[in-house]
């Protein structure tokens, strides 16, 4: 494992990245970890091609304080408790307690595994690519999720996409498949990090550091934290992205402390040890997951519109989260006022997280859903506008719906950034 060092104060920066390695397996101790990971590599109608890359990125970091990644969890239980009431009540002294003043640069080189799929029929997209980021919960196999009861493909964005001649590519977070699982899991794994990585992975893709061909186009598809990550690079590098879609995402965020604490997040080794034994991780009790199925669906699905075998399948793969990532991504999303390109929001209308289940009710002024009102971060974009698919909850993909949804995604894309 690397270790990251802390710099002085500079701006958040990403630095080039070395030549992708050849993937290695886990050996259940070392810094990556592929637990719950599906062996495929990508749907039938794709080439595609899963590479391992080494990025140095520099971001700027909140510096946690009094903490302890392997504390246990009468511990964390108490700093949740603490944060969710900052969030609720502005009365909690979480900040004060666990966190310095001021922020500090962090410089790392971390393994980031990522998968190039190009469709076997031929891409005419002339350098435009599709960037898939994911959220908390899973790996960049929620862009290609597999459950075998309505056949394999039924639910994969990617093979959607390469039926419909596109490319794509997607990669596992900071802590999560096959990438990279560093030790520190508040200074290192938190919001900064992730988005100096995708930063650069941005970089890469324009450069010709993937796949051997240069992107100069790129449209990023975001699932609510990979929407929060994809949202904040419009507003710091606003020609990144000449598309944004932000799905399971919103500005409505009443029902986000209470995600925190329904999610009962638990260490991983201690909720799954059959897919987590102990020395899975650097500290056992580093990275969490949510305490039970019943948890987890009440965050990520809506009944009856799923699948059991889907949402076994999504609970069978769920990847962890660190308390660095949890207590930090709140504070990213804002305006973008320079992004000129095109926005699109998708969120499911049972949408739990940022809907309270209610994407319809108390939408903003001049606004018909909760989802529409992201234009007010948008002043200057080419074009705004939102979808809100009936009965779909936060974990879309998994939802019967799902291909559905995808034709509409991918007819906008064929509107706005294809054409």
């Amino acid at each position: 494992m690397r270790t990251s060092t802390i710099a002085g104060l500079l701006s958040a920066a990403a630095l080039v990245a070395a030549s992708p390695l050849t993937e290695r397996n886990n050996d259940g101790k070392s810094s990556r970890n592929q637990a719950g990971y599906k062996p495929r590599v990508g749907p039938s109608n794709a080439n595609c091609k899963r590479e391992t890359y080494e990025i140095t990125v520099t971001s700027e970091n909140t510096v946690f304080q009094n903490v302890n990644p392997d504390a246990n969890q009468t511990v964390q239980t108490l700093q949740l408790s603490e944060f969710v009431a900052g969030l609720t009540s502005m009365t909690s002294n979480f900040t004060d307690t666990y966190t310095e003043p001021q922020k500090r640069n962090v410089t790392g080189t971390y393994s980031i595994s990522g998968t190039l799929c190009t469709p076997k029929s031929g891409d005419p997209g002339n350098g435009k690519i599709q960037l898939l980021v994911h959220g908390i919960g899973f790996d960049s196999s929620y862009w290609d999720f597999a459950s075998s009861e309505k056949g394999e493909d039924y639910y994969s964005y990617v093979a959607a996409a390469a039926d419909a001649g596109h490319s794509t590519f997607r990669y596992d977070r900071l802590g999560t498949g096959l990438s990279e699982h560093p030790a520190d899991t508040f200074n290192v794994v938190q919001a900064s990090t992730d988005v100096a990585i995708l930063t650069e992975i941005v970089k890469m893709l324009k450069a010709g550091k993937v796949g051997g061909k240069a992107y100069n186009s790129i449209a990023a598809i975001g699932h609510s934290y990979g929407s929060v990550q994809t949202q904040t690079i419009t507003q710091r590098v606003p020609d990144a992205f000449d598309t944004v879609i932000l799905t399971g995402f919103s500005t409505y965020t009443d029902y986000v402390p209470l995600y925190l604490t329904s999610t009962a997040y638990s260490p991983a080794t201690s909720v799954a040890p059959e897919r987590f034994p102990e020395g899975t991780f650097p500290y056992d009790n580093s990275y969490l997951i949510t305490a039970t199925p019943y948890t987890n669906q009440l965050n990520f699905a809506y009944f009856p519109y799923f699948t059991n075998a889907a949402v076994n399948a999504a609970r069978a793969s769920e990847q962890p989260v660190t308390r660095g990532v949890l207590y930090t991504f709140g504070s990213f999303p804002g305006p973008a006022p320079a992004y000129t390109g095109n926005v699109h929001v998708v969120t499911g209308d049972r949408d739990w997280i940022f809907c309270g289940l209610q994407c319809f009710a108390n939408a903003p002024a001049g606004q018909t859903s909760i989802p529409a009102g992201v234009t007010a971060l948008y002043p200057a974009a080419a074009s705004f506008s939102a979808y809100v698919p009936l009965d779909v909850g936060h974990g879309i993909n998994f939802h019967v719906q799902a291909p559905q949804v995808y034709a509409e995604t991918l007819a906008y894309l064929d509107r706005v950034f294809y054409n």
